[in-house]
């Protein structure tokens, strides 16, 4: 029902993308997932177990749910969500409206009073007019909503920030809930001292830091705690009980990893333009794995942990360790020099045949980029050396891989794999296709069983390529059999390890 309608709208309404392929997280309890946690990037949808209980929900309740998670996936924000999807009900009938209302009244989800705001709403949200779906019958007298070609009557003009406004409360009050129902527990402060004598004791090869990048804990002087304890005062035993998990992941994974090396001195220093942010990070001063109690998004210090969060450190965890080796020669490119310039040869002669075949509509798009990226070379020429350069990245993974439990190795596949839309304009398509082609490859890690239609389905490659006539599947083969071939030139020298590597368990 979702998809139907959606993919029936999206056809008339340009600013909605079709629907994609999406997993669907079900949340048994409320109380262990924070309201609107990003679960695998932008790859899941989260629902609620009662969402899915035929006696007191209802197909349209789920279907709306489903359209409400994509467009704000789309738009990253839920606020405006609802009035986007005006044209929804549209051609509801009676019948279809009642049974979305009489779900939402009986719904438990945490931001249930958001849905039954929406269902109040659906009167007015029907009058609201589209240039295509459903134009005005007189010009004059409507407010546009900017980049939708929705129009609202006079008559309603006040109402779109009023819903706007409910839902902002709404979700603010699901948020509220959750944090307050993982606030610290006074009774008892032993969950904070075993914390503590764990870190003293066991000195885990990692720093713990804040969001300004200040220590907290160094294992170089373990008994010092006193900033980390005022960070972590506050919290709930729940809450250090997700940390020292994710610091005892972060030290087992450390050390395993050092340990498989025959020479750790061959590891040389980080970056010092390394990125300082994400699940964890090599510090570029110190050389050891950070742990950041206010990383953007995960909200470490206020709940539970995100669904798969564990796992995508762990598998942060051990890329990061893997990018120091592949500083250090241990992932080698096997083929000779004749060899690789051979693949780039290739690779570039396809990318000049894309070029060369554009549409007149997408040539004219892309010229400024087309020219920047000849600067001194060939356009072709200047995608491939976009490849070139995340090829570090991809020799990080070879390695990395080799120590990551299944569920970590899927973790960081679905966390990666997903629309870039957002990320380029319009005018950069091809730079976009040339990344798209490299984490393709990203898939030959996973267990999925067709990386193929899951790429397509996951990222809306489909519309953004085929559909445009960038590309035909054929010509999609072609690239990334190129890129992959580009990739595959390179492997993990073994005589630098330990055999076999000592692979962690996987993560609780």
């Amino acid at each position: 029902l979702y998809w139907d309608r959606y993919e029936e709208l999206a056809s008339k309404a340009e600013y909605l993308s079709p629907p994609r392929l999406r997993s669907i997280g079900v949340i048994r309890d409320a109380a262990r997932v924070r309201p609107y946690a990003q679960i695998l990037n932008e790859s899941t949808c989260t629902l609620y177990l009662d969402d899915l209980d035929p006696e007191a929900s209802h197909a349209e309740f789920v279907a709306y749910l489903l359209a409400m998670g994509e467009r704000a996936a789309q738009t990253g924000e839920i606020l405006r969500a609802a009035i986007h999807l005006a044209p929804w009900w549209f051609d509801r009938t009676g019948e279809e409206t009642s049974a979305f209302t009489a779900a939402t009244q009986r719904a438990t989800r945490p931001d249930a009073s958001l849905y039954r705001a929406i269902a109040a709403a659906i009167p007015w949200l029907r009058e609201i007019r589209h240039r295509r779906l459903k134009p005005p019958r007189r010009a004059g007298g409507h407010r546009e909503i900017p980049g939708t070609g929705l129009l609202v009557p006079r008559a309603h003009q006040q109402r779109p920030d009023g819903l706007i406004g409910q839902i902002q409360t709404a979700a603010s009050d699901a948020l509220r809930a959750f944090h307050q129902h993982h606030r610290h527990n006074t009774e008892s402060a032993r969950p904070l001292l075993e914390l503590e004598e764990w870190l003293a004791g066991n000195r885990p090869p990692l720093l713990v830091v804040d969001s300004r990048g200040t220590t907290l804990w160094d294992p170089d002087r373990s008994t010092e705690q006193d900033a980390l304890r005022q960070r972590l005062g506050p919290c709930g035993p729940e809450v250090l009980g997700q940390i020292r998990g994710d610091l005892e992941c972060v030290a087992g994974h450390s050390r395993n990893f050092l340990a498989s090396l025959l020479d750790q001195e061959i590891l040389g220093t980080p970056d010092p333009e390394a990125q300082q942010d994400g699940y964890a990070f090599l510090h570029h001063k110190r050389g050891l794995l950070a742990y950041n109690l206010d990383e953007a998004g995960i909200e470490r210090l206020l709940g539970p942990g995100i669904p798969y969060a564990r796992a995508m450190l762990g598998a942060r965890t051990l890329h990061e360790w893997a990018h120091l080796a592949v500083d250090a020669g241990c992932v080698p490119r096997t083929a000779t020099e004749a060899g690789w310039a051979s693949l780039r040869t290739d690779f570039t002669q396809k990318l000049t045949q894309t070029i060369e075949a554009l549409p007149k509509a997408v040539r004219r798009t892309v010229a400024p980029d087309l020219q920047r990226l000849s600067y001194g070379t060939t356009a072709a020429e200047g995608l491939v050396d976009i490849l070139e350069r995340r090829l570090p990245d991809f020799q990080a993974n070879l390695l990395a891989a080799r120590y990551q439990s299944p569920i970590e190795r899927e973790a960081y596949v679905r966390q990666n794999i997903r629309p870039l839309r957002r990320e380029y304009p319009a005018s950069d398509v091809l730079r976009m296709l040339v990344r798209y082609l490299y984490e393709f490859q990203y898939l030959g890690f996973s267990e999925i069983e067709d990386p193929r239609a899951y790429f397509f389905g996951m990222t809306w490659f489909a519309s953004d390529y085929f559909d445009t006539g960038i590309l035909d599947e054929a010509a999609f083969d072609q690239l990334s059999g190129a890129a992959r071939a580009l990739c595959r030139s390179y492997a993990v020298d073994d005589s630098r390890f330990v055999t076999p590597p000592l692979i962690p368990p996987a993560p609780t």
